[in-house]
């Protein structure tokens, strides 16, 4: 009985130790904390270029237009008057001597009639006078009567033709007035212009003016006609414009080059068209960046260099400038390579 006693109350001992281990042995086993894997930075490509030797032009290309190189406007100078009619139109081809616009001068052309007529009359009344030997009295005044109706039939052809605008060249009418017929027009307003199209000029027109701020007199331009070149030579700039022209548009002249060519080609109109080029500067054996890797900041003028796999800064001196490169005269040798932005 004392054995059973103490066999049960160690039992109850080793109990909760059983249980305890029980207990570990049906949960679940923590996992290891395993360490992150090193991340590797990403590499940084960058656009680059060789530094390169070559040729560089500094050029300004473009189309230019043939333009009259002079135009005639035609007004009334002494008075003006009621508009009769328009005889023209724009674009229209007229000749030298021919009536362009005609003023209403009242009955001016049916007077002018009759005084030839009065003339003629007067001319063979003196005629008959002397035939017949009238006195000296007599033929003298028929011969003042003759001079009398001369200077009248001057006076009324002389307002005939000023109520008439007549051209004063050959040329092609560029400008018509939009004023009505039977309106009243002032001394000095500009009616027609005429363009001499036996003179023409060639303009080229830039975007801004700073486009062309270089170009001087004188300078070489190649002009390009239905794939013939021409040589010519720049004959006007915006500083060398008259004051008189650049008043008639000053937008358009403060931006445009007149050009002179050596030969006049043939079959060219107004409006034609031609591709010109202007050599500004060149030179050959040269080292040349892309103007995409130049880089300027407070008049400081730099580019990035990669060197042994790194970026770094270097000053350069640049030269001429293209549309697309930049000669460096200092601060890099040929072989570099530029970061491109």
């Amino acid at each position: 009985m004392q054995k059973n006693k103490k066999w049960i109350r160690l039992s109850i001992a080793i109990l909760p130790f059983t249980l305890v281990v029980s207990a570990c042995s049906i949960m679940p086993k923590e996992e290891e904390v395993v360490a992150p894997p090193l991340v590797e930075p990403a590499q940084v490509n960058y656009d680059v270029a060789e530094v390169k030797k070559g040729e560089i032009i500094n050029r300004i290309t473009g189309t230019a237009t043939f333009m009259p190189a002079y135009n005639e406007g035609l007004f009334y100078e002494e008075q003006g008057g009621r508009l009769e009619k328009i005889l023209v139109a724009e674009g229209d081809t007229v000749k030298k001597g021919q009536t362009l616009v005609e003023m209403d001068n009242g009955n001016v052309d049916f007077e002018i009639q009759k005084m030839e007529i009065e003339w003629e009359k007067a001319k063979i009344k003196l005629d008959q006078l002397k035939a017949q030997s009238a006195d000296k009295y007599t033929i003298s005044i028929a011969e003042l009567d003759k001079e009398s109706i001369a200077l009248q039939l001057n006076e009324l052809r002389n307002r005939f033709t000023s109520s008439q605008l007549v051209s004063p060249i050959n040329g092609v009418v560029t400008f018509v007035t939009d004023v009505k017929l039977g309106s009243t027009v002032e001394p000095f307003q500009s009616l027609v212009e005429i363009a001499d199209t036996s003179n023409l000029q060639l303009i080229y027109s830039a975007v801004s003016a700073g486009d062309i701020q270089e170009v001087k007199v004188g300078m070489n331009v190649t002009v390009t006609i239905d794939g013939k070149e021409v040589k010519g030579k720049v004959a006007q700039t915006p500083e060398t414009v008259p004051a008189e022209v650049s008043e008639q548009d000053p937008d358009l002249y403060e931006r445009s080059l007149l050009i002179d060519l050596e030969k006049e080609p043939e079959a060219v109109e107004i409006g034609s068209t031609a591709e010109m080029e202007i050599v500004m500067e060149q030179k050959k054996d040269t080292l040349v960046i892309p103007i995409n890797g130049l880089r300027t900041t407070g008049g400081r003028n730099y580019v990035q260099v990669m060197v042994d796999e790194t970026k770094r800064e270097k000053d350069i001196e640049i030269g001429i400038m293209s549309d697309t490169e930049v000669e460096v005269l200092k601060g890099l040798e040929a072989g570099e390579k530029v970061i491109l932005k």
